[in-house]
This record gives C-alpha cells, structure tokens and sequence, in this order.
C-alpha cells in the first residue's frame, strides 16, 4: 500500500475504476512537493477502499487535463450522453450508433478493427486474449461484414484518418490483399496500418510479394509487434524467443519496400533497453519508428490486479530513451499530441540526415507550438469534435514531419489504461476508436478493459469480455 503524505497538492478530481470489483469511483490526481515530483492516482471504493497508482514518476511529463463539470460521471456524464441507462459505452441493444454517442461526436484519429479472432502465437501477455486457430481453426471475419462496418463508420463520420487492421492476427485472414484492395479504393480512408506478428513475412515467399505490391502504392505501413533485443524476457512475453526471426522480418520487409513500425510492449524486462529498440529501428530504411506501448492489465496477462503493481508510464520511457541515448536524444524531442488527452499520446522524433542521426531540436522549438495544451486544463465536449491535430501550429508541422518520412523516425509513447490507471477525463476525449463487432466505436481501452458493464446489452460483446479476463479479476 502505498502511504499517503499529508503535503500533496490536488490536481484534479476525476472517475478511476476500483482494481477488484471494477466499479467505477471518485479519484484524486495528485503530487507531491518531492524531488523528483511524482503524479499519483487515488481511488475510494465503497467496498474495497483506498488505492493508490503512480502514473507518472515524473510530473514535468504529466499535463493536466481536467473535463468539465457535466462530464463526471452522473446525469450529464460524455461517457453516457446518449444512453438513457447511464451505463457507459452502449445505446441499448440492437440500436443504431447515435451521433450523439460520444465515441460518434468525437473526432476519430484512429479506427481501429479486429479481422482476425485467433492467431498463430499464444503470447501470454496478448491484450486481446486470442485464441490459437490457423487452418481449419482459424476465426476470421467475414469480408462483408467487415467492409460493412468500415462503410458505416465512413457514411458517420465521413472519413477514417488511420485505419487499422487487427486481431487476432490479420495477416491470416483468407481475404486479407482482397480487403487492402478495397482499403486502397475507398476515397474517404488516407492510411492503413496492419498490426502483425510477422511470422507469415518471415516464413511465407508469396505472402510477402503481395503484400510488398500493396505496400508500394503508398499509404500503408506495418506495426511489428517487437520486444526488443535483450535475452530476458523474451519467453515471458511470447512464450519463445523470437528476435532471429523479427531480424529476418525487417530485412525482407527493407528488400520489399515494405515500410515498419516496430511495437514494443515494454515491461521491466526491456525498459532498460529502449535505445537498442531504437538503434535496431534505425538499422534498416524502411523502419519508420518505434511505437512504445506500456504494459497494461487486459487480456492474457500475468500481474494480479488485487497487488498494487508497478506501472510503467510515459515519463518511465522517455526517461530511459533519454538516459540510455548517450545524449542523442534530449527531453525537448518529445512532445504531448494535441488532439485526445495530452497524456494519451507523446511523440518524438530523430531526424536522418546526410551527417547523420540528428535530434530534432535541434530545428524545432516544440515549446513554442504547445498553445494547445492551454486549452487542456477545462474542457467541453463541444470543444472536442475536431481533432487539434488539425487545428494547431503543432499539428501542422506533424503532418509535415509525416510526409517526409524516409527522413523521419518517430518516437510514440502510447500509454493504454487499465483499472488501475483509469482516468476517465481521458476516455471522455479519446479520438482513437475501435470498430465493435456491432458497427459502434468504442474508446481502445474501455473496448480492451475487461470491465463487466462495458458491453451490458450485447450478449456476444459481454461474452467476449468474459474471455478477456472479467473472470480473473472478479
């Protein structure tokens, strides 16, 4: 249990979840007048009391965020504006998304649909708690289901920035070139992302000729999923050690054209290893970036969510990148994005120029292009259906940064909740959305939370939450 000192200073109030029975509570961030200042998350639960997380181990990587009055939890709650059961996240069964949903009226940055339910890997620590199935096992959906839900997204909200395939593993789905096919025909999508595991790549000749061909008309990258270099572990994360085969994956990939973004799931075991992610990234021109993903607590995952655990957080990585670059990366590399919640997203950048690595300070004052976040401390709805990225100095530049990516090499520090860290002003501003199997979009963590109300009046999305790990917490 973590002691609570009497000289904290109160950020926010906000709604956290309780870690045992999931009940959504009132929470306090907070910190302290400690060197270095540290953030903390403080939730009271009725009938299982007081817990406590860090959720940033240093404040100066910490923006206030602060959701207005009508959006705690209650009658004017954003995560239940159009549900007249108060219950967040639905619109009652077989209804038609409403654009007065939240995850509806909020911009959608990212859209993100599972194709695949099963996959070639049992990773103990999957988000998504996929079943192993290939052949005749294999759980994909159906092409025309997805394409209809994709459609329906579109004719909504009128264009998808980002879409993302996943699973499960996509890359097993039968229609998978058929699907990127009509991806690449429809006007109103501007980029795909293909999550994978890249065992297929790494094995498959044919496979990756097809997709090197789609990956050449542009718009179109992989995630890799990638846990670094290091030994340890290696088994602990995917059940086997898998860094000869992610090697070969990038070299085929750069042969193809095929262009990367690592993902790195980071935990204790390769925290202190994040610049040789990146130094690896930077080995081959296809590679894009890293994208690193703290551990959180959903699906198959081995922490108990009755300890209080050790949570790794934004300042934790960009601390390590920082410490760990040899002083080729500086804390003025990094800034918070500017649509979502500034503590959703940080971003980076590492330039490649003709002499060299350069850190991208060195050109840009990211400071001076951070009015946005003035704008983050109160917060209407109203004041979030057009995504900041669009609308600011800073998003400009990103966009900027984007289309010479051969140049570029993105740093992307993605945060995911759980239970314990549950900010639900972040929820309340989420602009990057998962597909439901049932046509609506959901916020990515509340969809991957595993929380028993999260899906009450879908029978087959409440079942599909029991087979996350409902069942291991309560």
């Amino acid at each position: 249990m973590v002691t609570i000192p009497t000289f904290r200073e109160t950020l926010k109030e906000t709604t956290s979840r309780c870690p045992e029975c999931l009940t959504a509570c009132p929470a306090t961030v907070w910190t302290t007048t400690a060197t270095p200042s540290k953030v903390h998350l403080t939730r009271k639960c009725p009938e299982h009391g007081e817990a406590t997380i860090c959720i940033s181990s240093d404040a100066r990587f910490y923006w206030l965020a602060k959701g207005s009055d009508a959006n705690r939890c209650g009658a004017g709650c954003a995560c239940s504006s159009a549900d007249p059961t108060g219950i967040p996240g639905t619109l009652g069964k077989n209804s038609e998304p409403d654009p007065g949903d939240t995850m509806e009226t909020l911009s959608t940055c990212l859209a993100l649909i599972e194709i695949v339910d099963s996959c070639n890997l049992s990773c103990p620590t999957c988000f998504a708690a996929s079943p192993i199935g290939v052949g005749s096992k294999l759980q994909a959906k159906p092409l025309a289901d997805i394409q209809q839900r994709i459609t329906r997204v579109l004719d909504r909200k009128g264009n998808i920035e980002i879409l993302q395939l996943s699973g499960g593993e996509p890359t097993l789905h039968p229609q998978l070139f058929e699907l990127l096919d009509w991806i690449h025909e429809e006007p109103r999508i501007d980029y795909t992302l293909v999550n994978t595991n890249g065992v297929l790549i790494a094995k498959d000749d044919d496979f990756l000729a097809k997709l090197g061909e789609r990956a050449r008309r542009g718009h179109f990258q992989l995630y890799l999923q990638f846990d670094g270099l290091q030994e340890e572990g290696q088994t602990e994360l995917r059940g086997a050690d898998l860094r000869d085969m992610k090697r070969r994956i990038m070299q085929r990939c750069q042969d193809e054209g095929i262009p990367v973004t690592l993902a790195a799931t980071v935990n204790d075991h390769n925290v202190s290893h994040l610049w040789d992610i990146i130094e690896f990234g930077l080995e081959f021109t296809n590679c894009r970036g890293v994208s690193f993903q703290p551990m959180f607590l959903s699906g198959r995952n081995p922490n108990d969510p009755k300890a209080p655990p050790s949570r790794l957080n934004t300042a934790d990585i960009i601390l390590g990148c920082v410490g760990q670059s040899g002083e080729k990366l500086r804390f003025e590399d990094f800034t918070p994005l500017p649509c979502g919640d500034p503590n959703c997203a940080t971003i980076g950048y590492l330039l490649r120029t003709p002499a060299g690595i350069r850190s991208i300070s060195d050109f840009i004052d990211f400071t001076k292009v951070q009015d946005f976040l003035r704008d983050k401390v109160n917060y209407e709805l109203a004041d979030l259906q057009t995504c900041g990225c669009e609308n600011t100095e800073l998003g400009e530049l990103l966009h900027q940064f984007e289309m010479t990516e051969k140049d570029t090499f993105r740093l992307f520090i993605k945060p995911f909740m759980d239970a314990w860290t549950w900010d639900q002003d972040r929820i309340d501003r989420c602009c990057t959305h998962v597909i439901r199997p049932d046509g609506k979009l959901d916020s990515f963590c509340r969809y991957y939370s595993s929380f028993p109300d999260a899906w009450p009046n879908d029978d087959k999305l409440a079942g599909k939450a029991q087979s996350q790990g409902v069942s291991r917490h309560v």
